[in-house]
């Protein structure tokens, strides 16, 4: 923690010095240049959210008889300030943006952060004090809420997401703090734990962006010399070596990415199973506040989908592979693409020969095709026809080719060599997220498939997915009713998870749903509950402290205690698949998860019998 500390003063300090000098280094303004792209990107989606959170404020304060004529004045001021950053965005949508950024204007960037910050510090600072019940409540859980938001919409800027969270953070303990409430202390605990997470996050995002894109732009260098030398005598060996490293530059940026995303979903996971755990229990509690209540359980459901689109870029997601009918699965999506696309467009199938089985996640080949049609139906916008086609690739692979073309008005080249990226769209600002197609290509890739964009003879794009065969025949439906285990009134439950904010919310689930339940925090804590208390249910986080994993302790018991059922959860959707875990081997949750989906993990829990 010093050393980053002391890493953390003297890039400060650095940059403090740098910006006395007349020029910075040229890959240091680059590098400023992408993160203000990338934050650039997400702006208007925040700006929204900014619109949307203020005029909440008052709202809440109305409908509990506490209105305020400053919150009304707080959320003009905000809302117009979000206006204005849109407006800016809006008239500059059509010019380039920089490739490299000076010290000043990181510095102005910082310093819009710290002033917005200070904009969403102010209801924690002033109104908070003078609030009671559930409008005090909403303040705080809205202040968490912006921290989290602006700590993912900032991160590729380190300096302004520090400035903005710290600032909504500080406020809000100092409102909190006049309250004299003695949940000050557990309010100032998730807050202190919040900010550990990002600035944890952050301090490692920020290693790996700036070594990686360095890294790069050092092989370029490299690679230009040589090119150099070379470029009279070897003129065509030249420029396919060029070709190659431009994939190769491309291949580790996706990786590069991928390992941001990875990393910082598993924190987020977290945050988000807290925050969508205490919402449902508090809708259990209080269901005539459910029209404040679901926005929030809506809001943790589309962070958990942008989380999970996330992953499956980066190839981190769990999978449930299985044995598939090609020609079912593709003609069930077809069905479903012709009713929820227009009228006006055609969707097609046609099968060479007969398919072979492929073996898939069924759930995830369905979304992959989904949001290939929203793409094609957005290429069309006055009509046209969708074509699926299957082709078992047998001279070249055990292979099945599934191509999904479209007559739209087709893409570019410059477009197509970077259409998997995430966040990277031809829409509209606020018109797309840019995920669909790197989703496709990660759940493509993490599948042992490959994907590729090709133009289409009519005019339009081809995608073509090699999804591998399956030489396992596809299960029959089974209509036989899911097990239904023992009434929980009548259970007991081990819970081991080291998150304090996420064992509190589960065990809160938990006792709401009848299960007597013992929380621990480590293994060597459960081995002493295991000495004196015989619980009929183990549920285990994966990734425990002192480097110990959940699932080898889960093993133990299972030779130990065989009756017992095991349920391991984790906010990290890698350590799940690198568990390589059978069905009969227990059962896995991934976080974020709803109380319905938990208490039917439980009820359906069997003996796991692990080896």
């Amino acid at each position: 923690m010093h050393s980053r500390l002391s890493n953390l003063i003297t890039y400060v300090l650095r940059n403090n010095r740098a910006s006395a000098r007349p020029a910075i280094d040229p890959t240091e303004g680059e590098v400023m240049a992408r993160r203000a792209f990338a934050v650039s990107r997400l702006t208007p989606p925040m700006m929204i959210a900014n619109l949307l959170n203020a005029f909440s404020i008052p709202l809440v304060l109305h409908l509990e008889d506490q209105s305020r004529l400053d919150a009304y004045i707080w959320a003009i001021i905000v809302g117009t300030n979000a206006c204005y950053f849109l407006f800016q965005i809006y008239r500059r949508r059509n010019k380039p943006f920089p490739k490299v950024l000076s010290q000043r204007v990181h510095r102005r960037a910082v310093i819009q952060a710290a002033l917005l910050g200070a904009l969403w510090a102010y209801p924690g600072l002033v109104m908070l004090p003078h609030l009671e019940g559930l409008a005090q409540a909403f303040l705080c859980a809205m202040a968490a809420g912006m921290v989290a938001g602006g700590a993912i919409t900032l991160y590729p800027i380190p300096a302004a997401a520090y400035a903005f969270c710290g600032t909504v953070v500080v406020g809000s303990l100092a409102g909190f703090s006049r309250t004299a409430e003695p949940a000050f202390w557990g309010y100032a605990l998730v807050s202190a734990t919040f900010a550990l997470i990002i600035y944890r996050s952050i301090a490692r995002h920020e290693r790996i962006f700036v070594s990686e894109f360095r890294l790069r732009k050092l092989l370029d260098r490299r690679n230009d010399h040589m090119g150099e030398m070379l470029e009279q005598a070897r003129e065509e060996v030249r420029t396919e070596r060029q070709l190659a490293e431009k994939r190769m530059l491309q291949t580790q940026k996706m990786e590069a990415i991928g390992q941001l995303t990875a990393g910082i979903a598993h924190d987020f996971n977290n945050l988000l199973t807290a925050v969508r755990g205490n919402a449902e229990l508090l809708k259990l509690e209080n269901d005539a506040q459910s029209d404040l209540i679901d926005p929030i359980i809506q809001s943790a459901d589309s962070g958990a989908a942008l989380v999970r689109q996330l992953l499956a870029f980066a190839r981190k997601q769990t999978l449930a592979p299985a044995p598939v009918n090609t020609r079912q699965a593709i003609s069930e999506t077809a069905a479903l693409l012709r009713r929820s696309l227009r009228e006006d467009i055609t969707v097609e199938t046609q099968f060479e020969g007969t398919p072979w089985p492929i073996r898939i996640d069924p759930h995830l080949l369905s979304n992959a095709l989904l949001n290939l049609g929203t793409n094609a139906r957005d290429a069309m916008p006055q009509a046209g026809t969708i074509t699926i086609s299957t082709r078992n690739l047998a001279a070249e692979s055990d292979f099945v080719r599934v191509s999904f073309c479209d007559t739209g008005t087709g893409m570019p080249e410059h477009v197509r060599e970077r259409a998997i990226e995430p966040f990277f769209t031809t829409k509209e600002f606020g018109a797309g997220s840019g995920l669909g197609l790197s989703m496709v290509y990660g759940f493509v890739k993490q599948s042992g498939g490959d994907m590729s964009i090709e133009h289409a003879a009519s005019g339009g794009v081809c995608v073509r997915l090699d999804l591998p065969r399956s030489y396992e025949m596809p299960d029959t439906p089974d209509d036989a009713p899911a097990p239904e285990g023992p009434a929980p009134e009548t259970q007991s439950i081990l819970l081991i998870e080291d998150n304090q904010v996420v064992m509190r919310t589960l065990l809160g689930i938990l006792q709401s749903l009848g299960y007597a339940v013992t929380a621990v925090e480590s293994v060597e804590s459960a081995r002493k509950v295991l000495a004196d208390e015989n619980p009929d249910i183990l549920i285990t986080d994966i990734v425990l402290p002192g480097g110990q994993w959940g699932s080898g302790f889960a093993r133990e018991m299972a030779k130990t205690r065989p009756q017992m059922r095991i349920l391991m959860i984790s906010g990290f959707h890698s350590e799940l698949a690198s568990l390589g875990l059978e069905p009969h081997q227990g059962t896995l949750l991934a976080k974020p998860f709803s109380r319905e989906q938990l208490e039917q993990a439980l009820r359906t829990l069997q003996p796991s019998c692990m080896e």
